[in-house]
């Protein structure tokens, strides 16, 4: 079975995957066709819709996904020149360079070319760096300016996008996408691996925040899981409803996010919840009334706790709009509390002020999602999908580049 990686060297996330991908093949027996693409090119390509690349993304969101993958290179014990992330070069001429490669040259330029980008930080965008780079890896400098290479790059490039790449790194078996390095587990299971063992934990106590909004799919899917995993780390867990909207003005987000994405990421995003719901065997629908009105649903659990589970299941596995207060009045009925007790409750100054606080205390911390969760009053990390790095520093772990922050 073949797996193809599409990559583009000057994205760090597809160099941590190129790490992984010889182990890839000696789990699976598989064999990793490398697909050469231009980022810039699929963004130009995406450009009228897609959601910003990373240099428009909001400081709140660069921060936090700066943070998460100095966290994955460490969990993944790969070194990543911190430097060299903080201002990629421009990898146009370096991907043509391997694009116009010979075959049984192509892996020892693509090793050499992460290897000195990503490792001793020189400027692959350098004509000189990647000339002797080139001729290093028995390479001829001259292709990158041929102009036939030029359109296969581009070509390549027009191709992946067709296919409906629109990011990097990305998997493609049998047709089905996957992108980015932490959704290779989804990958290997299709590839027949075992589904992740659930963590061994030494109930290492500490305090979970879950801080949330039933406003978003990801958020609900986290939800599903945090009571259980805080009670198998024995750690306190507490409940943090933000008005995530109220967040998105603050660090000039998009209001909704889903609707500056281009075709293909949406329909890929589609995908990605039925992957973490037939995981965690939770069930899903999307809301037909999405983008959903949860100011009340909010002040609700903020005010009763209990609820917020039975309004997550009603927005997102019932497909109910618990934007209407007399929804909300039904999910607090059939809870077997009295509706009108709790909407009063609800409704006191306290609860607003509470969310408020909330709100701005989740922005104070540098999210820029939800879910996001702290660990301990410390660790920050955004995601349903950073459960492994919760349980970590649940154990103990200190990030080298929290570490540093804090010094």
């Amino acid at each position: 079975m073949e797996v193809e990686f599409y990559f583009d060297i000057a994205c760090p996330q597809a160099y941590l995957a190129y790490t992984q991908i010889e182990g890839l093949e000696a789990r699976h027996g598989v064999q990793v066709v490398f697909k050469p693409v231009s980022l810039t090119g699929l963004y130009r390509i995406w450009t009228s819709h897609e959601e910003a690349p990373q240099s428009r993304l909001s400081p709140a969101r660069r921060r936090m996904e700066h943070r998460d993958l100095m966290r994955q290179a460490e969990a993944l014990q790969v070194f990543l020149n911190e430097a060299a992330t903080l201002d990629p070069p421009s990898s146009v001429d370096a991907m043509r360079l391997i694009v116009g490669a010979p075959a049984d040259l192509r892996p020892t330029l693509i090793r050499n070319l992460f290897q000195v980008l990503w490792v001793d930080g020189e400027d692959v965008g350098n004509r000189g760096v990647l000339e002797w780079i080139a001729e290093v890896s028995g390479v001829d400098p001259a292709l990158m300016d041929r102009s036939e290479v030029r359109k296969e790059l581009d070509a390549a490039t027009e191709a992946a996008a067709n296919a409906g790449v629109f990011g990097v790194p990305s998997f493609r078996v049998d047709g089905r996408l996957w992108w980015g390095l932490d959704r290779m587990s989804f990958m290997e299971r299709t590839l027949g691996g075992a589904a992740e063992a659930p963590p061994v934990t030494h109930r290492s106590g500490g305090r979970i925040e879950f801080f949330h909004d039933f406003a978003s799919p990801f958020s609900y899917l986290g939800a599903t899981q945090i009571e259980a995993f805080a009670a198998l780390h024995g750690a306190e867990l507490i409940w943090r409803p933000i008005l995530l909207g109220g967040l998105f003005k603050r660090i000039h987000t998009p209001l909704v996010p889903l609707s500056v994405m281009s075709r293909p990421r949406r329909e890929y995003m589609a995908r990605d919840l039925m992957d973490w719901a037939e995981t965690w065997n939770v069930p899903f629908q999307f809301n037909s009334e999405f983008p959903l009105n949860t100011l009340l649903a909010l002040r609700v659990a903020l005010a009763v706790p209990a609820l917020t589970l039975p309004l997550y299941r009603a927005a997102w596995a019932d497909n109910r709009d618990i934007g209407q207060p007399e929804v909300i009045a039904q999910v607090i009925r059939e809870a077997g509390m009295a509706p009108e007790h709790v909407l009063a409750l609800a409704g006191r100054d306290e609860i607003k002020d509470r969310l408020r606080a909330n709100t701005e205390a989740a922005e104070a911390m540098g999210a820029c999602g939800v879910p996001t969760l702290r660990v301990n009053d410390r660790l920050v990390f955004w995601g349903q999908d950073r459960f492994d790095m919760v349980h970590r520093a649940l154990e103990g772990w200190m990030p080298a580049i929290d570490a540093q922050a804090r010094i």
